[in-house]
């Protein structure tokens, strides 16, 4: 497990952002398919495809090496007394 990564507008972190399958998921796919074991990672993922988007994304690598699926992590947006920031 990587790391937990958050998105902030931030110079200096947006320069490690890179694609889904970038030189950090590519790193974990080789493990994964050396150690036969699923890797579940946090990366600053950029979305060329939408404008240069940032995610926080989760990637999910199979015990093969391959990407099995993403997940872009959304904060729940303040509501009444309830704002997840403070959990």
């Amino acid at each position: 497990m990587m790391p937990f990564a958050f998105c902030i507008r931030e110079k200096r972190w947006c320069e490690f952002a890179e694609p889904v399958n970038g030189e950090s998921t590519q790193f974990l796919q080789e493990f994964a398919l050396k150690y036969n074991m699923v890797i579940i990672s946090s990366i600053l993922e950029r979305d060329i495809n939408h404008g240069e988007t940032l995610w926080n994304t989760v990637v999910i690598i199979g015990n093969h090496g391959n990407i099995i699926g993403k997940h872009r992590k959304n904060h729940i947006p303040r509501v009444g007394d309830f704002n997840e920031s403070m959990y």
